[in-house]
């Protein structure tokens, strides 16, 4: 199947992995009809494996039955509750789901900031995935992940073809690479809480307080060069609030913004712990005026009961 992983690619894992101890316990994220969880299978003492679809589940599980050390689980990564994997001794994740930036970015940063014992982190279709490689270029410049290692196609530097598609017509085509299919990195520094939920770039609907209806008024976009994008108040920018001073001083999670289509003067946003929402008022006032949400979130509960549906 030309959707799953390459020979060369399962091989360079193995030769990889099998010189750690054997009770070592791997974490999947997506895993589509189980062709590459199968030769985890044969390597890790316990595979967890995710995916969204319950019918990629089923397929993995017809095709993986003859290992009994698989767990499978239907979960959406952008909003499921990682801390239950926190005491699961997971030493190596294998990132494959949504290859879209902020999902690999998503998925990154949850599993180095909830999983302590995380020691590996491998990375699926970095060749010809603009958002892998986004990611993993990121986390090996600020030094949290380091000694990578590419594996797969295009291992060593060489161009090789792969079938590619074109997301708005769904037409197929082939493409060249010379990055790897597939990397290996080694966990480096350790993924701070501030940074466990990424806020940048990322789009949060916002809605006026008191929450009267579900629509939102409308949508905040905060840029890494501290720039602020909005669908209905115009351009802005934010900064980072001033910490208080002394021991005794309470500390916010909290950026100022200027947005003069909002307010005409300063704008205080305070984040919750994950920095998946905030609240915003006007600086002087404790009364919030707004509250915004990542998108995500949003998605969550119509996510949940479409799939209730019959197929």
């Amino acid at each position: 199947m030309f959707v799953t992983t390459s020979r060369l690619y399962k091989r360079h894992l193995s030769e990889y992995f099998c010189k750690l101890p054997s009770r070592t316990v791997l974490l999947e994220l997506g895993v589509y009809h189980g062709h590459t969880t199968a030769v985890l299978a044969a390597m890790f003492q316990q595979v967890i494996s995710i995916d969204i679809e319950k019918s990629y589940l089923r397929v993995a599980a017809a095709h993986t039955k003859h290992h009994s050390n698989i767990v499978f689980l239907t979960a959406d990564l952008m909003v499921g509750n990682w801390q239950m994997f926190a005491s699961s001794g997971i030493k190596v994740v294998v990132v494959d789901a949504n290859h879209r930036y902020e999902y690999v970015r998503a998925d990154a940063h949850n599993a180095l900031f909830y999983l302590p014992e995380l020691e590996y982190m491998v990375f699926d279709d970095f060749g010809h995935e603009v958002g892998v490689q986004r990611t993993v270029n990121e986390l090996q410049r600020d030094g949290i992940l380091t000694d990578c290692l590419g594996i797969g196609q295009g291992w060593n530097g060489s161009r090789w073809q792969f079938r590619n598609w074109d997301e708005s017509t769904g037409e197929s085509f082939m493409s060249w690479t010379d990055k790897s299919e597939g990397i290996i990195c080694r966990r480096g520094h350790t993924l701070t809480a501030s940074s466990a939920q990424q806020f940048l770039d990322q789009r949060f609907y916002i809605y006026s307080q008191p929450l009267g209806k579900l629509c939102p008024a409308g949508i905040f976009r905060l840029l890494p060069d501290g720039r602020l994008e909005t669908s209905i108040w115009g351009a802005g920018t934010w900064m980072k609030a001033v910490e208080p001073a002394g021991p005794d001083s309470e500390r916010r999670d909290a950026l100022l913004l200027e947005l003069p289509g909002m307010a005409p003067g300063p704008i205080e946003l305070l984040f919750n712990s994950p920095r998946s929402a905030f609240v915003l008022s006007r600086m002087g006032l404790t009364k919030s005026d707004w509250f915004g949400i990542r998108d995500h979130f949003v998605f969550e509960p119509f996510q949940l009961a479409t799939r209730q549906f019959d197929d």
